[in-house]
């Protein structure tokens, strides 16, 4: 981060240039930058995003205090926006992650295709990035589309490395239910109960070690079983289901089910590698069971190039591939 950002004024100035959101004024303008420019690209989670950004931006000045009340009110209020001529061009999100303070998430770095090659993309991630260093961020991560070449080396020059490259897929409800491909000789499906958290823990941090969903990277242990979170999946209307392959006590596989509200609903698999071409099918039609003739949409998000096929006959289709990139922000300071 050698170029400091020069352009920044408060929130409620009329300058032009790079600013901290107002989220009582500007969720509507963002909302609109994001579908300009991301719009044949969102999935069902950002269309939901933007219709929520719409409803809030509606509410004026009582957004502001939903975000004092509510701690899981997106984080927008973190971001910035670059503006001009009272129009605003430029976006980025940023928000601690779930799993803590030290590891802050940037998202939605979105420029109108009008003010592109202006430095506008990276002015706002120099001012995210200072941000989110001020708030004791000791590392900063975000996702971009594999094949957004330019993106990929902005974001090198600011420092970022690759962590993974996970494919989202979605299966839309269809009637059929799959048939139960078979578990390999010596592996047994147990349905994971608190006393398996070790063995989790240990398969997780060894095969996903960049974490299993984007909003709590680098840390399994948000997914430890514990009556908190028993208690947060009540007040949310949420199940969740884990289940693990055993070879004798040693743990080979993993499945997890999150059952949403209204959905969608979501899917994780992980295999050791030498079983993941016997356990994938039969870890997948046991998930396909367990959820059932469901009416919502089911998302999984994989490593890409693992499993694609499969993931293919089942009726998944491919959304959008992400590459992860992280920084140190401890060392760039």
């Amino acid at each position: 981060m050698e170029r400091r950002v020069t352009a920044l004024v408060q929130p409620g100035a009329a300058l032009d240039g790079v600013r901290p959101v107002n989220i009582s004024r500007d969720l509507p303008g963002i909302a609109r930058l994001i579908e300009v420019c991301f719009g044949d690209r969102l999935d069902r989670a950002g269309q939901s995003a933007i219709a929520e950004m719409r409803a809030l931006g509606r509410s004026g000045a009582l957004v502001r205090v939903l975000a004092l009340l509510f701690r899981n009110l997106p984080g927008w209020q973190h971001g910035f926006v670059c503006e001009r001529a009272g129009r605003i061009v430029g976006n980025v999100g940023a928000q601690a992650a779930d799993n803590g303070p030290d590891t802050w998430l940037m998202a939605n770095v979105a420029v109108h295709p009008d003010y592109r090659r202006l430095n506008i993309a990276s002015d706002l991630m120099r001012a995210a990035l200072e941000h989110a260093q001020r708030s004791g961020a000791v590392r900063a991560m975000l996702q971009v589309d594999e094949d957004n070449t330019a993106a990929l080396a902005m974001y090198a020059r600011l420092g970022f490395h690759k962590l993974t490259v996970r494919t989202l897929w979605e299966r839309r409800p269809t009637p059929e239910l799959p048939r139960r491909a078979l578990l390999p000789d010596g592996i047994e499906l147990r349905h994971a109960q608190p006393s398996h958290w070790p063995q989790e823990k240990i398969l997780l941090q060894s095969l996903r070690a960049e974490g299993i969903t984007w909003t709590a990277p680098m840390q399994v242990d948000t997914l430890r079983p514990t009556l908190g979170r028993s208690l947060q999946n009540l007040l949310d209307g949420r199940g969740e289901e884990r289940w693990l392959a055993l070879s004798g006590s040693e743990p080979v596989g993993w499945f997890y089910i999150a059952r949403a509200l209204g959905g969608p609903d979501q899917l994780r698999i992980v295999a050791r590698p030498p079983w993941a071409a016997q356990l994938y099918p039969a870890l997948l039609t046991a998930a396909l069971a367990r959820l059932g003739r469901r009416a919502w949409v089911l998302g999984l998000e994989h490593p890409a190039g693992d499993g694609d096929d499969l993931w293919i006959g089942h009726h998944f289709r491919a959304v959008r591939t992400l590459r992860w990139l992280g920084l140190n922000l401890s060392a760039a300071r």
